[in-house]
């Protein structure tokens, strides 16, 4: 009886060891990711100027009229201007 509690402890220390590694490098692998996607938000938000044309995360297209602190007011094809976060913007189009 001993013998198989010791076989069941050995077994639950190695899945424990194995699960732990397993998300260790999902985590080292995923944050590589992160960082770069935060790093290129960053300087899309940033570089955020006056007549560039921009694309929302929704898929809607617009040009920039005014940049405020965290507002952008963007003029859509129908002549609209709307106020939005300037982090709803996904991409500038050249």
């Amino acid at each position: 009886m001993v013998n198989f509690w010791s076989n069941v402890f050995a077994s639950s220390v190695a899945l424990i060891i194995l699960i732990i590694l397993i998300i260790l490098i999902y985590f080292l692998v995923n944050s590589r990711g992160v960082k770069k996607r935060k790093e290129h938000f960053l300087n899309l938000h940033q570089s955020l100027n006056k007549g560039q044309k921009v694309m929302f995360s929704n898929g809607i297209y617009g040009t920039i009229v005014e940049v405020k602190e965290d507002i952008v007011e963007v003029k859509v094809k129908s002549g609209t201007i709307m106020e939005v976060s300037r982090y709803s913007i996904s991409e500038i189009i050249k």
